[in-house]
């Protein structure tokens, strides 16, 4: 395969070549820039393209073509609902630490209001469970414990009289 692909376009250099027809310092094609064959013939018209140049029912001039990807404006209640959802994932994660058998009924009710505007909010009903149901159990075993040492006191105080 010795023979250029395109003859007209590479510049001779008038230097020894090798027998591909190449430069033979392996590189550089001469120490002249690249000039191109056909200079661009047509000038800039700042009207834009002709009428013949594209079709014309592909674009529609003036702004955008709507694709089939439309604009997405979320209505009031959908806003309000993503609130809720928000609202109770913040709650139920806080009441896992501070004051949870308020919080957890309260992100409970609303993940339900969110759920109601047609918004899920799973996180945060789970977390508003979770949250009061571990509550429930930290005050009924402070009751136990409660029962337990006022019974243990008062059996104690029966021995000793």
């Amino acid at each position: 395969m010795s023979q250029d692909p395109y003859p007209g376009e590479r510049p001779s250099t008038g230097g020894s070549e090798n027998q591909s027809g190449g430069p033979s310092d392996g590189g550089a094609y001469g120490s002249r820039p690249y000039q191109p064959t056909q200079p661009y013939q047509q000038p800039y018209q700042p009207g834009g393209y002709e009428a013949g140049d594209y079709p014309t029912g592909a674009y529609q001039s003036g702004g955008y073509q709507a694709g089939p990807y439309r604009s997405y404006q979320p209505s009031y209640a959908s806003m309000e609902g993503e609130k809720a959802a928000q609202l109770s994932l913040i709650l139920g994660i806080v009441g896992l630490f501070v004051a949870g058998i308020i919080l957890g009924p309260l992100a409970i009710w609303q993940a339900l209001k969110a759920e109601r505007l047609g918004v899920p909010a799973t996180a945060g009903k789970v977390l508003g469970w979770i949250t009061t149901i571990l509550y429930a159990l930290a005050v009924l075993a402070g009751i136990i414990f409660f029962v337990i040492l006022v019974v243990g006191l008062g059996a104690t105080s029966t021995y000793s009289s």
